[in-house]
């Protein structure tokens, strides 16, 4: 699947703001989402929060939340070897 957005808001070390839209979904044609992901000094560490929203329906906002889930699982792993 083929996804596309625009940066919307870039604070270097604190905030990305994007749009997110899948191409190959009859569901987003006319949808765009909006991704944040904010960064926050916590306990010597990193504290990384993100919000998808404006997903077209519940269906996706669940298949999104399982996604990211894994995305930021990953993340995880790596960023602690």
């Amino acid at each position: 699947m083929t996804c596309r957005g625009e940066y919307r808001e870039l604070q270097p070390g604190k905030k990305i703001v994007f749009t997110w839209q899948w191409e190959d979904d009859e569901t987003w044609e006319n949808h765009i989402s909006v991704v944040t992901v904010e960064l926050d000094d916590a306990d010597g560490g990193t504290e990384l929060r993100l919000t998808h929203e404006r997903l077209p329906n519940e269906a996706s906002r669940d298949g999104h939340t399982g996604g990211w889930n894994s995305a930021l699982d990953k993340l995880e792993k790596f960023v602690s070897k």
